[in-house]
């Protein structure tokens, strides 16, 4: 459960089914797995299962008591619609030309023929690209802050594959005082009058919520949400961005179709959502790549009101772990499971259209929200770097190594170098 918890539960699952029990960091987990209970989620997780728990103490050290991850109910389904907007596909798309500047600075600054650590040069695009479309601020001074925060936070609070110590470390301290920083920043940039020149945003979208209704967004609970961009991006979009780039570096017959996608898409100045849409090789490069390699292989809930199932009772009050991406290793769903096919997803297969068999970004009610402006992030940031530079891995035979703490990513062995600008 430390190493490769999705490896390690799709083999209790095929040992032992979909109801079993670990014992893990110190708590008693029964685990539900495998398609069957992707469609229990589905259809019974609002009434059977909550989210608070597990978030309680990450929120506390917010200062908060709830956030949108933690509620559940009415009001989970209220704030989501407060925020839909602000994390949505269209949102993204009608700011691309943004996307684009961002990441064309990035890729810029990377020099030639020099190592480049892949996921902190993703994380410096992605968060960039968040902080600005989402709250019109960019975190770039702030990016390692957020790194040593976040991922320590999830570590003790959350995952708790660190004890809560870590907190007090004095890098932590630090990196505390520096995002507390950035979130006066933001709320400078959305003091009343602000909104001249531009338009509302997802800041202004939660401003505006807890100015009229400062009962159900209190000021105790504002920081977790103004930042919730840059929480967001480190350990999912640019994850995942990660793990594309090293699929498409490690296949090199996937490159040259999708740098001819990505240069299609440039050909008439600045892409557009059309163009996006017809990224159809890289679209399945990025779906493959969200089966391999998810970034949220299980979720951790709470049995609200005890339920049947697969022959067993599960009781109210039992910590449970869903188990979403179980299924995308199953042969039955997914043939040689192991090999990385974009052709799964062309309209003879569509393996993932299977019920229950695919889950990258989580089912359920809170299955992630941002998960539409995440697809065009991805895909252009992708395009961008495709159209910009040749990129080699270094060294040329590397295998990928995951850092499953606190969620999968590449760890720093997944290096890069550009070789030549185009």
């Amino acid at each position: 459960m430390s190493g490769d918890v999705r490896s390690y539960l799709t083999e209790q699952y095929l040992q032992l089914g979909p109801v079993f029990q670990v014992r893990a960091f110190q708590h008693t987990f029964t685990v539900l797995a495998g398609p069957e209970a992707n469609l229990f989620l589905m259809r019974e997780g609002k009434t059977h299962l909550r989210s608070l728990e597990s978030w309680t103490e990450f929120n506390s050290e917010w200062g908060a008591t709830r956030s949108v991850v933690s509620m559940d109910g009415q009001e989970h389904f209220r704030l989501r619609r407060i925020l839909k907007d602000g994390y949505s596909r269209s949102y993204i798309e009608k700011r691309l030309g943004a996307a684009v500047a961002i990441a064309e600075r990035e890729i810029a600054s990377w020099p030639l023929d020099v190592p480049l650590p892949g996921l902190y040069m993703l994380q410096r695009i992605i968060t960039d690209q968040l902080g600005v479309l989402a709250a019109n601020t960019s975190p770039r001074a702030y990016l390692d802050d957020l790194i040593v925060f976040i991922e320590t936070l999830l570590l003790t609070t959350v995952t708790r594959q660190r004890p809560g110590l870590l907190l007090h470390a004095p890098r932590v301290r630090r990196a505390r005082k520096r995002i507390a920083a950035l979130y006066e920043q933001v709320m400078a940039a959305h003091d009343a009058g602000s909104h001249e020149g531009r338009e509302p945003d997802l800041i202004d979208d939660i401003l505006e919520l807890h100015k009229t209704d400062p009962q159900f967004m209190p000021e105790t609970d504002l920081m977790i949400s103004v930042l919730g961009p840059y929480i967001a991006g480190l350990d999912t979009s640019a994850s995942t961005s990660a793990f594309t780039l090293y699929a498409l570096l490690k296949h090199p017959d996937l490159l040259p179709p999708v740098q001819a996608e990505a240069d299609m898409l440039f050909a008439g100045g600045m892409p557009t959502a059309a163009g996006l849409r017809k990224l159809d090789f890289t679209h399945r490069v990025v779906l493959e790549t969200l089966r391999m390699y998810p970034i949220a292989p299980a979720m951790i809930r709470t049995v609200a009101n005890s339920f049947e199932f697969a022959g067993y009772t599960i009781p109210a009050g039992t910590q449970v772990i869903v188990a979403t991406t179980v299924p995308h290793y199953l042969p039955e769903y997914f043939p040689n499971p192991e090999r990385f096919d974009i052709d799964r997803y062309l309209p003879g297969r569509a393996e993932h259209r299977q019920p229950g068999a695919y889950a990258p970004f989580g089912l359920g009610p809170h299955r992630c929200l941002g998960s539409g402006f995440a697809e065009v992030q991805i895909a252009v940031t992708l395009a961008t770097i495709m159209h910009q530079v040749e990129l080699v891995l270094d060294p040329p035979d590397y295998e990928l190594q995951i850092n499953p703490a606190p969620m999968p990513r590449p760890d720093k062995t997944f290096k890069f170098k550009v070789i030549r600008r185009r």
